[in-house]
C-alpha cells in the first residue's frame, strides 16, 4: 500500500466523517454547517462531542421574555 493511496483513503474517510457529522447535528437542533466545518478541522474529536452533549431544546417564540404571544396574520395577500 503506498502512502498516496493511503492518504486518498484516509481523506475520504475523514470528509465522510464530516458530512454524517453534519447531518447528525440537524437532529440534534445544533447548526449542520457549523459542525460540519468542527468535525472537518477537528475530525473524530468533534464527532465525539456531538454524540455526548445532550442536544440542544428550543424553546418556542411564545414563550420567550419579551415577547407578547401574539401572532398577526399575514395580510400581504
Amino acid at each position: 500500500m503506498t502512502v498516496e493511496y493511503l492518504a486518498t483513503v484516509v481523506s475520504g474517510m475523514w470528509l465522510t466523517v464530516a458530512i454524517l457529522a453534519g447531518g447528525f447535528a440537524r437532529t440534534r437542533n445544533r447548526s449542520a454547517w457549523a459542525w460540519f466545518l468542527l468535525t472537518l478541522l477537528f475530525g473524530p474529536f468533534a464527532a465525539f462531542l456531538l454524540v455526548v452533549w445532550p442536544p440542544v431544546t428550543r424553546i418556542p417564540a411564545a414563550s420567550r421574555p419579551g415577547h407578547s404571544g401574539t401572532v398577526y396574520p399575514d395580510v400581504s395577500r
